[in-house]
């Protein structure tokens, strides 16, 4: 299963603020394409939720926490977020708008799974 956040940006006033701010994160979209989506009210960038690197782990990088800062970072300049959450399952794809109160339940849902899986881990080794 695939989640994926889709995020419109509204800017107030200039693109260019949000699109140096997202391109912090996303260095390799195209500056162009982004001013372009942006100005357009096209999706501008996404984020898998299932996202997950190892070494990226080992050093402390969290990408859900960067990505849900960069979330904050725009709304902080004034720009209104207009969000999707595409959930790809092998019989069906779904779509449905998604807040940042919904993105901080998914990080809390995933936190406390992955606290009963590392203590059902412990309890297994104990045994």
């Amino acid at each position: 299963m695939n989640n994926i956040v889709t995020v419109t940006v509204h800017p107030q006033g200039s693109a260019a603020p949000c699109v140096k701010r997202i391109r912090a994160l996303y260095p390799d979209l195209p500056i162009g394409e982004l001013s372009a989506n942006i100005k357009a009210g096209r999706p501008a960038f996404s984020f898998d939720l299932e996202y997950y690197d190892v070494v990226e782990s080992l050093d402390g990088i969290d990408r859900r926490k960067i990505f849900r800062e960069l979330l904050e970072d725009l709304e902080a300049q004034g720009a209104k977020l207009d969000m999707t959450l595409t959930q790809v399952l092998r019989s069906s794809t779904t779509v449905e708008p998604f807040t940042l109160r919904d993105f901080d339940n998914y990080m809390d849902f995933s936190e406390e799974i992955r606290q009963q899986v590392e203590l059902d881990c412990d309890r297994e080794a104990e045994e």
